[in-house]
């Protein structure tokens, strides 16, 4: 963040000096462009000391941006003023002024509070790096797995954000005689079934579609019962997730755990994470793209018409 900037004249025979010094010193100028006789081009207000240096003489024009209103004061006014600006800048930028719960459940709005209290997540506390947030992610998405179906967090300014959707109501009831299938492919892990005939076992792997719990029971004289069905299967399901964000030369640190949250956010509230692999981290010019690899654990069951 630049606070301002001056501008200043050159003669023309003088240009070429002057790219030379701004190559020999590191210094960045800014819309240079033909006037008159000459050139005009801004520079960082905080490099003019740099300029005092050069051979050639420069036509200071003006100065603009912020720090062409502490210019205006003197001594130690303008001391104090740039003190305070740059502490306030970094109290504004470093804290939490409002936390905020976008979901339609009042008593775990105040639940979820009460969770991120306990995790020093309240009024004026610090802002989380993109590592942290992922470590309360997980947390709240193991506390609330049974409550939400999608929840996540970011923080956009000074405002730390939690977002969820209600977990939709279960329709298993027990008048309800329809087979349970396997929404995706698997390989089953436990069982949790009140009523019906199982037909996989443990470590069996399974394709969407296959049936994983029957309503008919065959009695031991061969006749056929229809039954109620009631259960949950669980089971390990292997997929692949990506995101993305433009690559601006951010420090690949800050980077891994920002996409690493993005991914995150977007499993569904209700699966524990078995594995968590990196498969690829592309970066080109225009994006940084991170693709990671999960095993994770969950409910398989759905109710199907046979």
């Amino acid at each position: 963040m630049n606070m301002g900037y001056d501008q200043f004249y050159i003669e023309e025979e003088y240009l070429l000096s002057l790219l030379k010094y701004v190559r020999k010193k590191h210094l960045k100028i800014h819309f240079l462009k033909k006037y008159d006789e000459g050139y005009m081009f801004y520079a960082s207000t905080f490099q003019r000391f740099l300029w005092k240096d050069m051979d050639i003489s420069l036509e200071y024009i003006k100065t603009i941006g912020l720090m062409k209103y502490f210019l205006y004061f003197k001594g130690l006014n303008s001391v104090m003023i740039i003190i305070g600006f740059v502490l306030g800048l970094f109290v504004f930028s470093h804290l939490i002024f409002d936390i905020k719960i976008i979901g339609s459940i009042p008593h775990l709005n105040t639940q979820i509070i009460k969770t991120l209290n306990k995790e020093q997540i309240n009024h004026y506390s610090r802002l989380r790096d993109f590592e942290e947030l992922n470590d309360i992610l997980m947390s709240l998405k193991n506390k609330y797995k049974k409550s939400v179906e999608y929840l996540n967090i970011y923080q956009r300014g000074s405002v730390f954000y939690v977002e969820y959707t209600n977990k939709a109501k279960d329709e298993l009831e027990k008048s309800d005689f329809r087979n349970i299938y396997a929404k995706k492919d698997g390989m089953i892990e436990s069982f949790d079934v009140d009523s019906g005939m199982i037909k996989v076992k443990r470590l069996d792997y399974v394709k969407k579609g296959d049936l994983l719990i029957e309503n008919t029971l065959i009695s031991t004289d061969k006749k056929s019962k229809i039954i109620p069905v009631k259960g949950h299967v669980y089971a390990y399901t292997f997929n692949t997730y990506q995101a993305s964000v433009k690559n601006t030369g951010q420090d690949q640190g800050s980077v891994f755990y920002e996409l690493l949250l993005k991914i995150r956010s977007s499993l569904p509230a209700n699966v524990e994470i078995d594995k968590e692999n990196v498969l690829q981290i592309d970066r080109n010019r225009s994006k940084i793209t991170l693709i990671m690899h999960y095993t994770l654990l969950e409910d398989i069951a759905i109710k199907k018409e046979k």
